[in-house]
């Protein structure tokens, strides 16, 4: 496996070399800044129901600034839209750490997330036009995999942050020092401009036509059977995802510095599972592969919400993050492999606006119903839509499965 990743490494254009690794520096950042956010805020007083509607602004401006993203990804070069994004988002999210009334929070964490937008939706077409399919299982978990080591990274540090900036300034109280390791944490978003500096710039073809031009010719039809089953995964996530940190801290009484750990333990078991995907991918098809670690990651997101064991509730926490995490680069491919690749930019843009507009409104509902009934129901709800989003992909792709599986079977008794 590592000798695969290798080669198919040396194959790959210094441009996405470049761009695996800006984007794995960003990353760093915004995992501390994902896993110290709403701990600040429950800091500050405030809520899981009002949380839950601060968090979910970034899938909100994601959601708004998914179809304009679309756009200028198709008239401008990636490097311009990156460096904008990284700027732009990094300094409203250090303008956001610098109110603390719920209006101004919302309001320049929704400017920040539309401009993390641009970048967002860049990735998988930057990917799919820059590479063969060759290479591209392998491109695609290698994004995934210096993703996780990038928020092993983050996590860890994140836990261990607000800590060491105590030892420096002993004064600072709880709420400062939150503020000021999210703030460590965006100077190093920021600074990832540096490496997308080293992109080379490559002319932009000459679009005569808007993407928005001819949408009754676009493959609604395909579009719609790739989003729907996305949009259970996205609903089911959001009711219960982004409120695990407090989970652990509310439910199990952990330190921030032991749920960094946990975090970044979670990494290193996603890692695990996005490095074999490979592997495991060629014994199955594409879409029995998604629907196989979802089915198994079910079981302990049930466990997660009747069990009071911590040992048990991390255990639990590590195998379903693995399993839900190792199939995205593999969904990521089966989804731009579906449409016309002039159409790739278009179908990442209206698959990213409903998962985005879903999980926000789900992270919103997951949030007042913690606040309510606490968390146990959230991942019973949860493990629903997923069993949902599994039996969509079931009765929308089994047809088209089964050919290339007859297809595969052929060509190995032609071999």
């Amino acid at each position: 496996m590592v000798r695969a990743y290798r080669t198919h490494f040396q194959q790959l254009s210094p441009n996405v070399k470049i761009f695996l690794a800006g984007n794995a520096i960003q990353g760093v950042g915004l995992s501390i800044y994902s896993l110290l956010f709403n701990l600040y805020l429950k800091e500050l007083g405030y809520g899981e129901s009002t949380i839950g509607s601060l968090i979910s602004t970034t899938s909100l401006g994601i959601s708004f600034m998914a179809f304009p993203a679309a756009f200028f990804i198709e008239k401008f070069h990636v490097k311009h839209l990156v460096m904008t994004a990284m700027i732009f988002s990094s300094g409203l999210f250090f303008i956001q750490m610098l109110n603390t009334t719920q209006t101004w929070l919302f309001t320049f964490g929704l400017l920040a997330s539309m401009f993390q937008a641009l970048f967002n939706i860049s990735v998988s077409p930057f990917y799919l036009r820059n590479s063969n399919r060759e290479v591209r299982v392998h491109l695609f978990s290698l994004n995934s995999a210096l993703n996780m080591i990038a928020h092993f990274i983050g996590y860890l540090v994140g836990g261990y942050l607000p800590e060491m900036l105590k030892h420096f300034n002993p004064q600072l109280g709880q709420i400062e020092l939150f503020r000021n390791s999210i703030m460590v944490a965006l100077a190093v978003v920021f600074l990832s401009n540096l490496i997308f500096l080293k992109i080379k710039r490559v002319p932009v073809p000459k679009i005569k036509k808007s993407i928005f031009e001819g949408l009754k010719e676009k493959d609604w039809n395909t579009l719609a059977k790739l989003t729907i089953p996305k949009l259970c995964f996205a609903f089911g996530g959001g009711l219960i995802v982004p409120f695990i940190n407090i989970y652990l801290k509310e439910r199990f009484n952990l330190s921030t510095k032991m749920i960094g750990i946990s975090y970044a333990a979670l990494q290193l078991f996603i890692f695990l599972g996005i490095f074999i995907t490979p592997v495991l991918v060629k014994k199955t098809t594409h879409l029995k592969f998604i629907m196989m670690t979802a089915t198994l990651s079910i079981p302990f997101m049930l466990t997660m919400g009747l069990t009071g064991n911590i040992v048990l509730v991390l255990s639990c926490f590590f195998l379903r993050g693995m399993l839900m995490n190792m199939s995205s680069p593999i969904t990521s491919m089966f989804e731009m492999e579906h449409v016309h690749e002039k159409e790739c930019v278009f179908a990442s843009a209206v698959i990213m606006f409903f998962y985005n507009l879903v999980y926000t409104s789900s992270t919103r509902m997951g949030g007042f119903l913690i606040e309510k009934y606490s968390f146990g129901p959230t991942f019973f709800m949860a493990a629903f839509f997923y069993l949902m989003a599994i039996v969509l992909y079931y009765r929308f792709f089994r047809q088209e499965d089964q050919v290339v599986e007859r297809n595969e079977a052929s060509f190995i008794e032609a071999a």
